[in-house]
C-alpha cells in the first residue's frame, strides 16, 4: 500500500505509542472508530490528530483528502508550521484537478488566518471549466467573499457571494441575499450599473435592483414602477422574494392626500425667527410641487405662541384641517399629543413617544448628529475614541448619543471629558490627552531626585480619533489646544464634529479648522442648486442656523404625501435638503447627513475627494 511520508510518520508514531501502552500498566488508546469523510468546505470539528487517526485507517483513495482536513485542522489551530508539513507533502500527490484545487483552498485559507489576503485569492482563482464536487465550490465563493470584504471591495465580495447562492441551502439562501444587499446598499445607482457584465443575468438582476433602491425618488408610485420593470426582466430572479415582503406592504398602505394642512408654528415672540423660517420652506415646496396634492390643496398657518394648544385644537377641527404639520417646540408637541388628535401629525420634533400608526417626527436633533458621528468613526475603524463637551445640558445629550451608538458598534471605550467655558478648554485638553498626568510625574521625579530632568512631556499614544462638541469658537481653541499639546513624537488624533463647529461667514477658520471632519446638511454644501440661488436672491441675510430650518420646512412638505409609504418600506430614502431621508417604524425621519472635510475655508464633501483621487489614478 502506497502512502505519502505524513502518513508513514503518523504509523510509526501509532506504533511506538503501542510498544509502549504494551510495557505499561496504564490504559491503552481506544481503537480508532471510522467516521464518513467529512466535506472540506466545513470548518473542522476534531483536530488534526483525529484525522490522521482516520488516514490511517481509510482505503487509499481517501488518504489524501483525510490529510488535507488534518492540514486545516492544523491551521485553524494556529500550527501553521505543521499544516504546512502536511501540505507540502501532499503537493506531490495532488495530481489531479479536484486534488489541486482542495490543497489551494486549503493553502488559501492558512493564508487567510494571517492576514495575507492577496496571496490568498491568487490561490483562489480556480477555472470555471474545472469538474468539482459542489462542497468545493461552496469553498471557494465562500472564501472569495469573506477575503473580499476584508478588504473593503463590497463589489467583489458581493459577486462572489451572488456566486455562491446556487450551492446554498434554500434556509441558508435568505441571510446569503441579506449580505449581497448589505454589500450593494452603500453604492451609488451609477457605480452600480457601471459594473453590470452582459449576458450575467444573476448579477446584473441584484445590481439593478439596488440601484434602483438608491436612486433619488419622487414617489414610491414611480419606485413601485421601476421594479414591475425589473421583475419583467428579471422573472426568475433570487432577489425577486428579498424585496417583495417590504414592497407589498407598501403597495397596501393609502398615501396621504390632505386638502386642508395646518401648520403649527411660533410666528411671534422669542422664536418668531425660527418658525418663519421654517415657514418659508414650507411654502417654497409648497409652490415647487403642486403637482404632490390636488389643486385645491390648502396650507394654513397657525401662530403656538398666541394661545394655547388646549384652545388651538378646537380651532383646528372647526377648520376642517385633515392633516397636521408642527409643531416645532417639545413642550408644545407634548401638549398636542397628550389631547389625541385624530387627524395625522408630521411633528417638526421628537418627544419620544409611544408607537402611534399616524404621528410622525422629524426633528433637527444635535444628538442624531453625534450618533452619526460615532456611526461614521466606527466605518473608519477607529479606536478607542476621545470626547470632548461642553458641560452643559446639550453637550452631555450629544456625549450620551455618541457614546450609547458607539457601544452598540465597538467593544473599545469612549474616554468623555467636559469643559466648563472657554477658559476651562486648556486644561480639559490636557486631561483628556494624558499630558497633565505625565507633567504631574515628571514633578515627582524632580522632586525625588532633588534635581532639575530633562523630560519632553508626553500625550497618550491609545487613541487616534476625537469627537468635539462646540460652537465655531470653542472648535478652533480646542484644536489650536491639541496642536500644541500633542507631544512632538506622537500622531495628533484626527478631528471629528457636528456642524455646530465651523461658520463659514467666519474668515479666521480657514486655516485654523483645516483638516478637520464634519457633518453637514446637503443643503448647506449647495451654492448652484435652482433652490439655493432662489433663498440666497430672497434671503440674502440669512444665518446658517435658519438655511437649516428652512430646510427643514422644505423637506417636511416634500415628505408629506410619502410618509405612510416610507414607513412601510423601509429600503425606501429621498434625497432632501436636510439629507438622505428614510422613515422607520417608529414614524421617526432619519436623516443621513453628508460627511466632509475642512479644506481652505470650505467643506469639502468626501465624496467628492474620493472621486478626485479616483480620477487622478486613472490619469
Amino acid at each position: 500500500m502506497k502512502h505519502n511520508l505524513i502518513s508513514a510518520l503518523r504509523y510509526l508514531s501509532l506504533s511506538l505509542m503501542l510498544l509502549l501502552a504494551a510495557c505499561s500498566s496504564g490504559p491503552t488508546k481506544p481503537p480508532i472508530v471510522a467516521i464518513d469523510l467529512p466535506s472540506i468546505a466545513v470548518a473542522p470539528e476534531h483536530n488534526a490528530e483525529f484525522y490522521l487517526d482516520q488516514a490511517s485507517i481509510a482505503p487509499v483513495e481517501q488518504t489524501f483528502e483525510w490529510e488535507l482536513l488534518a492540514a486545516k485542522a492544523y491551521y485553524q489551530q494556529g500550527m501553521f508550521q505543521a499544516g504546512d508539513a502536511v501540505t507540502t507533502s501532499l503537493n506531490k500527490q495532488a495530481n489531479t484537478v479536484q486534488r489541486g484545487a482542495g490543497l489551494r483552498l486549503v493553502s488559501a485559507y492558512a493564508l487567510e488566518l494571517q492576514g495575507q489576503y492577496t496571496p490568498a485569492l491568487a490561490l483562489l482563482d480556480f477555472d470555471p471549466a474545472w469538474q468539482l464536487p459542489d462542497d468545493y465550490w461552496y469553498a471557494y465563493f465562500q472564501a472569495r467573499g469573506n477575503i473580499y470584504q476584508k478588504q473593503n471591495n463590497p463589489l467583489a465580495a458581493s459577486g462572489a457571494f451572488i456566486e455562491l447562492d446556487r450551492y446554498l441551502s434554500e434556509e441558508a439562501r435568505e441571510a446569503n441575499h441579506q449580505t449581497i444587499w448589505q454589500l450593494l446598499k452603500p453604492l451609488t445607482a451609477f457605480t452600480l450599473r457601471s459594473f453590470q457584465q452582459p449576458g450575467n443575468e444573476l448579477r446584473n438582476g441584484w445590481l439593478e435592483i439596488v440601484a434602483i433602491s438608491n436612486e433619488p425618488k419622487q414617489s414610491p408610485e414611480k419606485l413601485v414602477a421601476k421594479l414591475q420593470t425589473w421583475k419583467t426582466e428579471y422573472p426568475s430572479h433570487p432577489a425577486l422574494d428579498y424585496v417583495a415582503g417590504d414592497l407589498a406592504k407598501a403597495l397596501s398602505i393609502t398615501p396621504y392626500t390632505p386638502q386642508k394642512v395646518a401648520v403649527l408654528l411660533p410666528l411671534s415672540g422669542k422664536y418668531q425667527n425660527n418658525g418663519l423660517a421654517v415657514k418659508d420652506g414650507l411654502v417654497s415646496a409648497f409652490l415647487d410641487s403642486q403637482t404632490e396634492f390636488s389643486s385645491d390643496t390648502e396650507l394654513v398657518f397657525y401662530d403656538t405662541q398666541s394661545q394655547a394648544m388646549e384652545t388651538l385644537y378646537p380651532q383646528l377641527e372647526q377648520d376642517q384641517i385633515d392633516f397636521i404639520v408642527g409643531p416645532l417646540l417639545k413642550s408644545q408637541l407634548r401638549s398636542l399629543l397628550s389631547l389625541a388628535p385624530t387627524q395625522p401629525v408630521f411633528a417638526l420634533n421628537d418627544v419620544q413617544a409611544g408607537e402611534q400608526e399616524q404621528q410622525f417626527f422629524f426633528p433637527l436633533s444635535p444628538e442624531d448628529e453625534a450618533k452619526q458621528a460615532a456611526q461614521f468613526m466606527a466605518q473608519r475603524e477607529e479606536q478607542n475614541p476621545l470626547l470632548l463637551a461642553p458641560q452643559s445640558s446639550l453637550g452631555k445629550r450629544m456625549a450620551e448619543s455618541f457614546t450609547e451608538e458607539w457601544q452598540t458598534l465597538s467593544s473599545s471605550p469612549v474616554d468623555v471629558i467636559y469643559y466648563a467655558n472657554r477658559n476651562d478648554l486648556q486644561r480639559a485638553v490636557r486631561k483628556l490627552l494624558h499630558t497633565d498626568m505625565s507633567q504631574q510625574r515628571i514633578s515627582q521625579f524632580k522632586q525625588i531626585l532633588g534635581q532639575d530632568l530633562e523630560a519632553e512631556v508626553r500625550s497618550r499614544s491609545d487613541a487616534n480619533s476625537l469627537y468635539l462638541v462646540g460652537n465655531n469658537t470653542e472648535t478652533k481653541l480646542i484644536k489650536a489646544f491639541i496642536d500644541v499639546t500633542v507631544s512632538p513624537f506622537a500622531v495628533s488624533p484626527r478631528l471629528y464634529a457636528s456642524s455646530r463647529s465651523y461658520d463659514k461667514n467666519d474668515e479666521t477658520s480657514e486655516n485654523e479648522l483645516d483638516g478637520i471632519y464634519i457633518s453637514e446638511m446637503p443643503w448647506i454644501l449647495e451654492q448652484q442648486s435652482v433652490n439655493a440661488i432662489r433663498h440666497q436672491q430672497l434671503w440674502p441675510s440669512s444665518s446658517d442656523s435658519q438655511k437649516r430650518l428652512y430646510a427643514l420646512g422644505y423637506d417636511a412638505y416634500s415628505l408629506i404625501s410619502q410618509l405612510a409609504q416610507m414607513r412601510g418600506y423601509s429600503d425606501y430614502q429621498l434625497n432632501g435638503l436636510t439629507g438622505k431621508l428614510s422613515v422607520n417604524q417608529q414614524g421617526l425621519v432619519i436623516r443621513q447627513l453628508t460627511w466632509t472635510q475642512y479644506k481652505d475655508g470650505q467643506l469639502v464633501p468626501l465624496e467628492i475627494q474620493a472621486n478626485t483621487l479616483q480620477d487622478q489614478d486613472i490619469e
